[in-house]
């Protein structure tokens, strides 16, 4: 009988946490209870609701709005729309605020804020409150990117701009700018969270506020990996996605029962095979005799549960998309792309959209625009997506298709911010079923940073997919791993 993933979560954090990564946790006096809220930025419509967070009760206000933003040369490009909570903040102390977006590109931020964050998220078809939202210690703003939500582009014209990473880019930090100065809150601690593309956003961004002068004391990338430009060492950071594929094979029930075993001593195993021969495989397959060949497949095999005969046994690479169609080919399945231990249909996206209109649209009071992806069909943002960032080669067209990222590479945005901004922190989620993700080889990328740089990441990895945050069993413990994180990003994590 095929293994429950909750049966070895205690082993598999186990074997995969970093010596490093623990956060404290948030300090939810970070809210002066009892006190008025903020009011809503000048023509965002809203209302005032109240959370019981761990220390209590307190009031918030929820606003919806547009923001217009200008074009390199100052004619409009879009229309940016946002959903904020603010609250009270303690004394004179600026309160932290932390801007939020998913990813695509192409995403709203429904996601993120109605299944993880906010203070209302879904449960079921009804939206109901959130206590371990990060609002008890951080004022949130969820953006749409353009052609997202209520965001639009003004015209045909500036959509082509905002479509692509560096137009992106700048319009988000334009509309961050914009909205600190109207609520005058230049001097607040400012986190960046993105997820997936939505990563690229918030390390690009922060390098580019950082660079007109607007401070950022934090980003947080989350299943998105850490941009950092070409992989330094791709045969490394394709062998460390082994321990993934081994919990991923374990939860299914297809690893052998002496690795079944012992969950935490397979994983720990994979991390070592991976590092000591797939490596050094993966990096010179020429240099490998028939024989040596033969034993790679053979090892190889065993931590993944894949036939030899799925094993390109002369490249001695298997690709996600490869690992995900391979391992249940037998029984007609694949692998799901977000959470590999699914095979059956993805959640239907729509969940919910009845609540989260009648939200915008009866308990805030927003009467502009149609919502894309609810009243009317998502647009085409995704597929006129221009990733100018870097060019896009053959060989990373390539690598894109069998599921290993975007069609070209990110700039090195993290390094820079790092090295721009010295009291700027990292925070990076990774959920161990995730296809797109590696723990193991974010913890590497971590790493492989300078030294002083370095000791600025922390690397955390959970027992879920792409969005573990839909994982219950890593649900509370990643929002409040990020809670502590945007509440303070400058302290350094505590030891595990």
């Amino acid at each position: 009988m095929p293994a429950k993933p909750l049966s070895i979560l205690g082993a598999l954090l186990a074997a995969i946490a970093a010596p490093h990564i623990a956060q404290a946790h948030a300090d939810t006096r970070a809210v002066t209870h009892g006190a008025n809220p903020p009011a809503c930025p000048a023509g965002a419509s809203g209302t005032q609701g109240s959370l019981s967070a761990e220390r209590g009760a307190f009031a918030y206000r929820a606003c919806a709005g547009t923001i217009a933003i200008a074009d390199e040369t100052g004619a409009k490009a879009a229309d940016l729309f946002y959903t904020a909570y603010l609250a009270a903040a303690q004394g004179t102390t600026p309160r932290p605020i932390a801007f939020v977006w998913n990813g695509g590109p192409g995403a709203d931020s429904r996601l993120l804020q109605f299944h993880a964050l906010g203070p209302r998220t879904l449960k079921g078809e009804a939206l109901s409150d959130n206590p371990d939202s990060p609002l008890a210690v951080a004022d949130l703003v969820f953006v749409d990117p353009a052609g997202t939500g209520f965001s639009r582009a003004a015209s045909d014209k500036a959509a082509e701009r905002l479509y692509s990473t560096t137009g992106d880019f700048a319009a988000t930090a334009r509309f961050i700018r914009a909205f600190l100065k109207a609520q005058h809150r230049e001097g607040s601690p400012v986190s960046l969270v993105g997820e997936s593309f939505g990563t690229w956003r918030a390390s690009g961004v922060a390098e580019a506020l950082i660079d007109q002068g607007q401070p950022v004391a934090g980003i947080a990338l989350i299943s998105g990996g850490i941009p950092m430009g070409e992989e330094r060492d791709r045969a490394l950071m394709r062998a460390l996605t082994l321990p993934n594929r081994t919990a991923t094979a374990l939860a299914l029930g297809k690893l052998d029962a002496a690795l079944a075993a012992d969950p935490a001593a397979a994983l720990a195993a994979s991390e070592d095979w991976a590092r000591r021969v797939w490596y050094p495989a993966l990096a010179h397959p020429e240099a490998l005799d028939d024989a040596a060949r033969a034993k790679v497949v053979a090892d190889l095999g065993r931590y993944t549960g894949l036939a030899p005969a799925r094993i390109d046994a002369m490249t001695l690479w298997v690709s996600p998309r490869d690992f995900r169609r391979g391992l249940l080919a037998g029984e007609g399945k694949t692998l799901g792309i977000f959470d590999m231990r699914r095979t059956d249909a993805a959640e239907d996206e729509k969940r919910g959209s009845a609540a989260i209109l009648d939200f915008y649209r009866r308990q805030l009071g927003y009467a502009g625009g149609q919502y894309a992806g609810i009243d009317v069909p998502a647009l085409p943002v995704g597929e006129h997506w221009q990733y100018d960032q870097s060019p896009i080669t053959k060989e990373s067209l390539a690598r894109a298709m069998a599921g290993e990222g975007p069609p070209s590479a990110s700039q090195p945005w993290v390094q820079h911010v790092l090295e721009k901004a010295p009291e700027s922190r990292v925070f990076v989620a990774t959920g161990l079923y995730d296809s797109l993700n590696g723990c193991a080889a974010n913890r590497q990328a971590a790493g492989d940073f300078p030294p002083a740089l370095a000791a600025r990441i922390a690397a955390h990895c959970y027992p879920g997919g792409h969005m573990m945050y839909e994982d219950p069993a890593a649900s509370r413990q990643f929002v409040q791993d990020l809670s502590a994180f945007i509440s303070n990003p400058q302290k350094r994590a505590k030891q595990d």
